[in-house]
């Protein structure tokens, strides 16, 4: 049995997209990472505050402080 290259292997061993990235377009998609990253840490924070501010603290009666 004989095995052939055809020709769509060519484009298997050279891909389009090319696996090295431009400096640029790496420190802009760490950038936008980033960014993503801290927004949803904000929105966490957030939700937490909302949590522990949404109902005050019952305030105790005035005898019961007295002891």
């Amino acid at each position: 049995m004989c095995l052939r290259c055809s020709e769509d292997d060519a484009a298997q061993v050279n891909p389009e997209n090319s696996s090295r990235r431009h400096p640029a377009e790496v420190t802009e998609r760490q950038a936008t990472a980033k960014r993503i990253e801290h927004m949803r840490n904000l929105w966490k924070q957030k939700r937490k505050f909302n949590r522990q501010f949404a109902r005050p603290a019952p305030v105790p009666e005035p005898g019961l402080l007295w002891t």
